[in-house]
């Protein structure tokens, strides 16, 4: 709870497996444009993300690409998802979900990484001012 010593204060970080730990930063920091917060590659780990206290994405190496494609759960904001998926997919990137407005309002891309890890992506400014009528 708010204010009392013991709670939780934010999410930190979230995990996504990856073969190769540079190919999946070059994705990730070119492609993505994420800033590399911190380099552990000794131990087969970076994270990457904004200044704090934005949450990170960590990449952790296992050596074993994936063939299937993995849902993470990982959802990116952005203030223009139609630049965005044209701007990725110049860059090769693989859309699972074209850009499609959600019934609730918002606009959703689903898209894979190198390992085919996918993450989405959403455009809805108004996402956290709107009533819900089940609230």
């Amino acid at each position: 709870m708010k204010g009392e010593k013991g709670g939780i204060t934010r999410l930190w970080l979230t995990m996504i497996r990856v073969s190769d730990i540079d190919e999946a930063l070059r994705f990730y920091t070119r492609v993505l444009g994420l800033p590399l917060a911190l380099d552990a590659k000794v131990f087969n780990h970076v994270e990457l993300g904004p200044d704090e206290p934005l949450a990170k994405i960590g990449l952790h190496a296992t050596g074993k690409k994936s063939k299937r494609k993995r849902r993470t759960g990982i959802v990116f904001d952005t203030d223009d998802i139609f630049a965005l998926y044209d701007r990725l997919r110049k860059q090769g990137v693989k859309f699972t979900l074209k850009p499609t407005k959600m019934p609730w309002g918002g606009i959703v891309a689903d898209f894979l990484d190198p390992d085919n890890n996918e993450l989405e992506v959403v455009q809805d400014p108004g996402h956290y001012s709107r009533t819900y009528a089940h609230q």
